[in-house]
């Protein structure tokens, strides 16, 4: 068992500097800068949607219109219609998984208008 001394006052400088959304890795505080994203695309071709989720929306969409996705490759090209921001890929998911839902797509089709 390791014991580690205190000096009063001094960890209070790093908490200090901690401000939202942060979290401490070992003793440094560590901004998080990954983003995930839920979206929504729109084919001109067919008039459909496709709901998916990423890391990077800008990569995904051409990734989309270049023809490397199966399940999009017969609407060519996608338009972005809508995309939400989530801290982790879990909520993005769960997002994901709700808005291809009949509920969701509703949700949809109520925020597209």
């Amino acid at each position: 068992m390791r014991y580690w001394n205190h000096t009063p006052g001094c960890g209070a400088a790093w908490l200090a500097r901690l401000t939202g959304g942060q979290k401490v890795a070992g003793s440094n505080p560590v901004t998080p800068t990954m983003a995930y994203y839920v979206y929504v695309l729109s084919s001109d071709k067919t008039g459909r949607f496709y709901t998916g989720s990423c890391e990077n929306i800008d990569e995904r969409l051409r990734r989309h219109n270049a023809g490397h996705s199966k399940a999009t490759k017969h609407g060519i090209p996608w338009q972005l219609k809508h995309f939400e921001e989530f801290e982790s890929r879990a909520e993005a998911v769960q997002r994901e998984l709700y808005l291809k839902s009949g509920a969701g797509r509703d949700e949809i089709k109520r925020l597209l208008g």
